[in-house]
């Protein structure tokens, strides 16, 4: 019995598909695609590998015993498939670094242009870029990804 579950969003739902960095052509990769989206989950609480969660065991649960909730996703994908490379940024407090980072890029939270994408360096080698929230208690705007919080029920020992 593996302790690592096998969990995965139940639902990708899209928001918008625009042209990352003006619509470049990155050497090798082509032209990108900037995909938001919000990718909605369904874990086990159960689960041996959920034990360390704060407050997991205390979180609503729909019929079938698991909690579900949603967090904000960015992804930056070749529009020609790419080299189905994948590499994925938890970033810290929300905040988008993996372009700014690899890339060589200012940070933005909001990556579009050209220039956003800093040397290239993810793009060039077809890697699609993904972004995804962690935290539910981040404050709106800046362009964050950020999760859904679990409201707090009477039955929960800290009250409602």
């Amino acid at each position: 019995m593996s302790l690592v579950p096998q969990e995965q969003p139940v639902r990708l739902e899209i928001h918008s598909r625009e042209p990352f960095a003006d619509g470049h052509r990155f050497a090798g990769s082509g032209a990108y695609e900037a995909i938001t989206a919000t990718a909605h989950y369904s874990v086990d609480p159960r689960a041996p590998a959920h034990a360390s969660i704060t407050d997991l065991a205390l979180a609503p649960r729909d019929s079938t015993g698991r909690v579900r909730f949603s967090g904000d996703v960015e992804i930056f994908r070749p529009v020609d498939g790419g080299r189905q490379r994948l590499f994925f940024d938890w970033g810290n407090r929300g905040n988008k670094r993996a372009v700014q980072y690899f890339c060589d890029a200012p940070h933005t939270n909001r990556p579009r242009t050209l220039a956003d994408a800093g040397n290239g360096y993810l793009m060039r080698r077809g890697y699609t870029v993904v972004f995804g929230a962690w935290q539910g208690d981040l404050l709106p705007g800046a362009a964050c990804c950020s999760t859904s919080r679990w409201r707090r029920t009477a039955e929960s020992p800290y009250g409602a």
